[in-house]
Order: C-alpha cells, then sequence, then structure tokens
C-alpha cells in the first residue's frame, strides 16, 4: 500500500520534478496543474509552499531520496510529468535519463519513453506489447488466464450470465457497465478476454468510467494498491494510450498504433493529453489516495466467484471511498460514513 508522505519526502520530490519540467521556457500548464495538483493533493503540500521549493537536480535528488520505494515513485511520477509535455522535449527527456542514471533506475519504462522519440507508432506499440505481454497472466490469471493455457466455455458462460446476477450485485454492475458505455460483453472475439474482465471489474469496485481521466485514475488507484511492475506497466498503457495517443485498444490486436503518418501521436488533436481535461489532474491525485485507504487489494481476485455478492458489500469490506466527485451518480451502492 502506498505509505502518507512525510512533508520533508514530498518537498523533495516536488524538487525533482520542478527540475524535470523547467526546460525549453518552463513546463506547459497540463504540467504545471498536474505537478500542483500531485503536490497538493496527493503529497499534502500548502499552495503556498510550492513556489518557494527549489528545484533539485539529478545528483542533489539523489542524496536527498535514499529509499528504493521513494525514488521508484519519484521515476514514476517523473514518467507521468515526461509523457504529459505536448510537443515532446529531448531536453526533458534528457533530464529524465539523467534522473535515472542518479538514482541507479534504468527500467524498461525508460526505455519506452525513448522509443516515443525514435521510434515509429508500430515499433514502439510493437516494443510495447512485447513488454507488456510477460504481465498479461498476472493481470488476469484468477480468471483462468494462466500462460499457456486456453479459456474454456465455462468461462464465457459465466461472463455472459453476470446479465442475470441480482440487481446491485458485483456482476450485474458489471453488465450496467457494459451496457451503459455501448460495449459488448467478453468473447472469444475479445483480445485477452479474462485481462479485460478483470480491468473492467476494477472499474466497477472504484467507480471509474472509461473515459481518458478514468482509466489514468484507475492505473493510479492499482498502483497505490500494490506497487509492483505489472500495476506500473498497466498504468503506462493508460497513459500512453489516452495521453500520447501512440496506440488504442484494436478489434483482432489488444493494441494497434494510432500515430499518425507512422509516428507517435501528440496527445488530443496533436496539442494536449486527456489530463489536461478539466477536473483530470485532480482526479489522478484523488485515485492515489483511495487506493491507499483500501483495506486490501481486491484487483487481482477471482471476481466471477464474486459476482454475486453486493457490491455495497464489497466496496464495505475492502474501504473504497467514493469519489469526492462521482463519475455515475449511484450513492446506494456507497457505504455511508466511509
Amino acid at each position: 500500500m502506498l505509505q502518507p508522505f512525510p512533508p520533508p519526502l514530498a518537498r523533495t520530490l516536488v524538487g525533482g520534478l520542478r527540475h524535470l519540467i523547467a526546460v525549453e521556457g518552463g513546463a506547459t500548464p497540463e504540467q504545471a496543474r498536474l505537478l500542483r495538483s500531485l503536490a497538493v493533493h496527493l503529497l499534502g503540500l500548502i499552495p503556498d509552499e510550492l513556489t518557494a521549493i527549489a528545484p533539485l537536480p539529478p545528483p542533489a535528488l539523489a542524496l536527498q531520496l535514499t529509499g528504493e520505494d521513494s525514488r521508484r515513485r519519484f521515476l514514476q511520477l517523473a514518467i507521468m510529468l515526461e509523457l504529459c509535455r505536448h510537443p515532446r522535449s529531448e531536453a526533458q527527456l534528457q533530464r529524465l535519463e539523467a534522473f535515472s542514471n542518479a538514482l541507479g533506475l534504468q527500467g524498461v519504462e525508460l526505455r519506452l519513453v525513448q522509443d516515443l522519440f525514435h521510434r515509429t507508432a508500430a515499433d514502439a506499440t510493437a516494443d510495447f506489447v512485447r513488454c507488456y505481454a510477460a504481465f498479461l497472466p498476472e493481470l488476469s490469471s484468477r480468471h483462468g488466464a494462466a500462460a499457456g493455457t486456453d479459456l474454456g466455455d465455462a468461462f464465457f458462460a459465466q461472463v455472459q450470465g453476470l446479465r442475470d446476477c441480482p440487481h446491485g450485485s458485483l456482476g450485474w454492475a458489471f453488465a450496467q457497465f457494459y451496457a451503459r458505455n455501448g460495449l459488448p460483453l467478453p468473447s472469444r472475439d475479445t483480445p485477452n478476454p479474462a485481462y479485460y474482465v478483470t480491468h473492467d471489474m476494477n472499474h466497477v469496485i472504484t467507480g471509474y468510467e472509461p473515459t481518458g481521466p478514468g482509466e489514468i485514475a484507475l492505473g493510479a488507484f492499482k498502483l497505490a494498491l500494490r506497487n509492483d511492475d505489472a500495476n506500473w506497466m498497466a498504468s503506462l498503457a493508460n497513459f500512453l494510450i489516452h495521453e500520447v495517443g501512440l496506440f488504442v485498444h484494436g478489434d483482432n490486436n489488444q493494441f494497434e498504433p494510432y500515430g499518425g503518418d507512422g509516428e507517435p501521436y501528440n496527445g488530443l488533436n496533436g496539442k494536449r493529453g486527456a489530463l489536461d481535461l478539466p477536473g483530470a489532474p485532480e482526479l489522478l491525485a484523488e485515485a492515489w489516495r483511495r487506493g491507499a485507504a483500501c483495506s486490501g487489494d481486491f484487483s487481482r481476485l477471482d471476481h466471477l466467484a464474486l459476482a454475486t455478492e453486493p457490491l455495497l458489500e464489497i466496496r464495505r469490506r475492502f474501504h473504497v471511498l467514493p469519489l469526492e466527485r462521482p463519475m455515475l451518480d449511484q450513492p446506494e451502492f456507497w457505504p455511508s460514513g466511509t
């Protein structure tokens, strides 16, 4: 679970992030709004503090940020801010690389960001798909998608049967989620159907609708629940779809490149990402807090086995807090007093 950020650590993180985005005339408006939201709503700083925090270059940050978990968290926030710059900046990428080297973190995520600068959309998408494939079984194995196994008829019968679950149950809410968003329930024609059952059950339990900001918020929520490589890669996938616009969900393949003229697309309409939409930065920061407040990790349970249980009770059991601004008006399915 995500631990609280002591004020000295919060200021250190913000100092490093301020240095990262202070290139080519400074942060973009989208980056500035996101950093402010993270600093205030996630890290717990006072707005007036932010301008007084001096930017910290990589060597200074590395001296102050010694814990492995805090270093990993910094790099995650840094990559999120990196991906929110439109158009992309080579100077900012170089700063991200310098932070990565100073902190001793050279994971696959840095290479995936570098791909956006040096490879076509098709090649960058293919590289991500290869990396992500290693984590797909982990993100869906509770529904029978272990490596090397085929989903049987019973799985698909269970999924289709969710329409008949009792009103207010998890399965009923899942079927409603698909219906109101105009989506067919996962079937044999769906790429990685067990993955989408897991993913969308998490949408239902957390209350995030499948909008760009909602998808990005769900990724952050799960990172706060469990900060492992699988959830981090899933969060990156959400950013690459909804913030960068690199690829989209396909009919025959899980991800298909969306880059215009063979190059990585550059945000919404070539100018902005999903986190530039009103309320999106606050939704992301709130997601970290909500995930951290949970009493257990429900993200990889056998959700089909829980399908007939009341959604209200599942949220109560795992202490899933309601959204401050609900994306769906269903207060009767949230515990009171949370």
